[in-house]
């Protein structure tokens, strides 16, 4: 009578163990893929950041010849101190500008591939996962072989 039963667990046994496996596997793959697509958007972070920064680079120069097309159309010499000192102060601000947004974005990247670096570790604990679940799945099957076999509940 063991014999059906020996079968059966014996064809559960490995479904499990298959199935724990493949499961792991799925696992890091989506782990994988998660990886891959934060250490792009990474990249893409730094790129935007940069864009944005030129931009606001050409937005000042371009706000800068307007401010000399003025002044010399109200007869300001541009080379008076206070207008100087207003160039200045205006580039100042533009290349503050243009870093904060390069260092936010450099912060923003750095997270981003602290994240990927975590989604790397999640598959890898899937995957190991699922060896110890197969592994365990093998154990119960064994002693469920042994108790049809014997029809014993405990080993000697």
């Amino acid at each position: 009578m063991a014999g059906p039963f020996m079968a059966i667990q014996t064809i559960g046994t490995v479904l499990g163990v298959v199935s724990s496996i493949q499961s792991g596997r799925a696992k890091r793959s989506e782990a994988e893929f998660n990886r891959k697509q934060l250490e792009f958007k990474a990249k893409m972070q730094k790129v935007e950041a940069a864009e944005k920064a030129n931009l606001r680079l050409r937005d000042f120069d371009s706000a800068q010849a307007s401010n000399r097309a003025f002044a010399a159309f109200i007869g300001r010499d541009p080379g008076d101190r206070s207008m100087k000192a207003f160039m200045d102060r205006q580039k100042e601000i533009a290349y503050q500008d243009a870093e904060a947004l390069e260092s936010g974005a450099l912060i923003e990247a750095s997270q981003t591939r602290r994240m990927a670096a975590m989604e790397g570790v999640r598959g890898r604990n899937a995957i190991v996962e699922s060896y110890f679940n197969a592994g365990s799945a093998i154990t119960t099957g064994l002693y469920r072989y042994h108790v049809y076999k014997t029809d014993q509940t405990e080993i000697d």
